[in-house]
């Protein structure tokens, strides 16, 4: 069986320790919860962990308990469920619910930082540390879902003309007003002949960009692109722009 096939057949959780081979731990509370009620694991059964290093470890489990859960490191393998191309996505901050659901597709498709960006039409400026918390917790759990090995950061609030001098790499500016260039001629021989790796996309609030703002996107160099002929939801042109690169680069 091949490692990703082998991988994939387990239960994982995301876990911020070190982790070595005969390591003893006790697992964190949250975990915890899912492994003995949830899960219903007892001793002898396995988990898998992972870290953000690479490498998923094989926990067998010693103690189990509603309350307390140990165990051991019995193996590890290497692991990369990265993509080979960094995707960071700008996102104009919209409502919360939307929010949540573009966070929880893009975690999934492999973006390495979302930044909440503060744009003209924006009718949410701020969110709540609560917010965050949970913002989080999606990120977290989406990563244990599919299989990434990396937690995807949400990074703080910014506007969008700061936005514009942080963005790194291909920047791709989501404009539906765009008529000549279409986002699908962004293809694989495009990003090898210019040797691309690192890519940022900007996606607008509901209400969209204002003219402005599509005049400084111009100037920075931005290149302006089409998602059809349809004026889809903020987060359906998050979604639809991010599978559609990592398409290409996948």
């Amino acid at each position: 069986m091949k490692t990703n096939q082998l991988v994939h057949n387990q239960l994982r959780f995301y876990c911020d320790i070190n982790l070595d081979l005969d390591q003893n731990i006790e697992l964190p509370k949250n975990i915890v919860h899912q492994v003995y009620t949830v899960l219903k694991k007892r001793v002898g059964d396995h988990i898998y962990l992972f870290n953000g290093s690479n490498k998923e470890y094989k926990i067998e489990l010693c103690e189990v308990t509603k309350s307390k859960i140990t165990g051991y490191v019995d193996q590890f393998i290497d692991y990369n469920g990265e993509l080979d191309t960094n995707i960071y996505l700008y996102q104009s901050l919209v409502e919360h619910t939307r929010m949540e659901l573009i966070i929880q597709k893009c975690t999934e498709l492999g973006v390495k930082n979302i930044y909440p960006v503060i744009s003209n039409k924006c009718k949410i400026k701020s969110f709540s540390e609560s917010k965050r918390e949970r913002w989080n917790n999606i990120i977290k759990e989406s990563s244990e879902q599919s299989f990434r090995s990396k937690i995807m950061k949400l990074d703080n609030i910014i506007n969008f003309k700061d936005a514009c001098i942080n963005a790194i790499g291909l920047k791709i500016f989501c404009n539906e007003y765009e008529t000549d260039f279409h986002l699908n001629k962004i293809n694989t021989s495009y990003l090898k002949e210019n040797n691309i790796s690192d890519i940022s996309i900007f996606v607008g609030p509901v209400s969209g960009y204002d003219q402005s703002e599509i005049l400084h996107a111009q100037e920075k160099d931005m290149i302006s692109v089409s998602l059809g002929k349809r004026v889809l939801r903020t987060e359906t042109a998050a979604i639809a722009s991010v599978s559609n690169i990592v398409n290409q680069i996948s």
